[in-house]
């Protein structure tokens, strides 16, 4: 959550409840981004696909730039309604995006901001599947032994079929026809291609989603778009009766960022919701929470701890302030300063390992640590 001042022009002054449930774990809300015949022609080598829309990510960066939101403090955290012609009649989607942060943390809060969305709006049974195709080299290496897969196992295949893998093999994960599927069956995963660098930073990803407790699988057919997809990329369902409905999808961008004129690539990641309540059943928020609390998080330890302690808070309706990405000590309480909260509530690596957290008055510097299963109850008698 952004201080007042640091508010751009484009924020919302009403809010309905999924913008509010964001807000919990940071995400700004504003004005959703005009995607402009600009925007559709500068990503038109990306192509149209209904999970991975280039040109909404193109329309952020655009706007990123037009309203210098390069000088706000980083990792920045938006979210807005998507445009009502993305989406299916009456319903309302929404994008999150987290901007700034090259490591896990990004796709860890995006998803499980995710999570708390759907579950509010009453989807049940939650699952994320995941996957990585890693950076551009890794993506290079794993479309070269994709078409040589292609070329060695699908001659069997109509010639239909086999000229639209010859144009892009990445449509093996696309095509639903059952020798596309059989074939699909037994191609490489990209998991195998990573770079040393993407292996990691997957390897931090699912750490995250350990440390939050969420049901996910890897999914080896869950690979994007190759033109601006990249690393991690994940889709969150709900299982009813054994089908599968995918509510939302995600993935880092970063490569836009220089195809559209940015000197240097910004590490950007989002998720969009597709699934959505009608608009006359929103309640309308006129302002957010205002927190009295700053989290302050010391190392790793305690940062794997943290979504899953704003997620208890929020369900307690206990909003706090934090800055998720931000590992200096110095960083946080600036911010904690300038936001002039009254309390810090600090998980360092011992209260990490101990299941506790420490809540220190800011002004009379008194302190007490307590565990954390019981940290709701007490920063509500605080609160009183």
């Amino acid at each position: 959550m952004l201080k007042e001042a640091a508010k751009p022009v484009w924020s919302l002054n009403e809010f309905d409840k999924p913008l509010l449930t964001a807000s919990y774990f940071g995400f700004m809300p504003v004005a959703a981004p005009r995607i402009s015949e600009a925007d559709l022609e500068a990503v038109k080598h990306c192509g149209e696909h209904p999970y991975f829309d280039a040109a909404e990510k193109a329309a952020l960066i655009r706007s990123y730039v037009d309203n210098n939101f390069a000088s706000l403090s980083h990792p920045l955290a938006l979210v807005y309604k998507r445009k009502a012609g993305r989406l299916p009649a009456g319903r309302q989607g929404y994008s999150l995006h987290f901007i700034g942060a090259s490591t896990g943390i990004a796709e860890a809060a995006l998803i499980r901001a995710a999570l708390s969305i759907l579950s509010e709006e009453g989807h049940k049974n939650l699952r994320v599947d995941i996957n990585s195709i890693g950076d551009k080299d890794s993506i290079a290496l794993y479309e070269r032994e994709l078409a040589s897969y292609v070329r060695k196992f699908g001659g069997s295949l109509n010639p239909e079929l086999k000229e639209s893998l010859r144009q892009d093999p990445w449509n093996i994960f696309r095509r639903e026809e059952e020798e596309i599927i059989q074939l699909r069956g037994a191609a490489p995963s990209s998991l195998s291609y990573l770079s040393s660098a993407s292996r990691i930073h997957f390897k931090e990803v699912l750490e995250y989603l350990e440390s939050l407790g969420v049901d996910f699988r890897l999914e080896p057919s869950l690979v994007g778009e190759r033109n601006h997809c990249s690393h991690a990329i994940f889709a969150v369902k709900s299982i009813e009766n054994e089908a599968e409905h995918v509510l939302a999808t995600g993935y880092r961008y970063s490569r836009l960022t220089r195809k559209l004129g940015l000197k240097k690539e910004i590490p950007m990641a989002g998720v969009s919701i597709f699934s959505g309540v009608k608009d006359a059943a929103r309640r309308i928020y006129k302002q957010l929470p205002k927190p009295k609390f700053y989290l302050v998080q010391l190392g790793r330890e305690a940062k794997m701890k943290t979504l899953t302690l704003i997620e208890n808070l929020r369900e307690n309706h206990i909003p706090v302030h934090h800055f998720l990405g931000k590992d200096k000590l110095a960083a946080q309480l600036s911010s904690a300063e300038a936001l002039r909260v009254s309390y810090l509530i600090i998980i360092g690596h011992k209260e990490a390992l101990d299941g506790t957290a420490t809540i220190r008055n800011i002004q009379t510097r008194a302190q007490d640590t307590i565990p954390i299963s019981i940290l709701p109850q007490y920063l509500k008698k605080i609160s009183l």
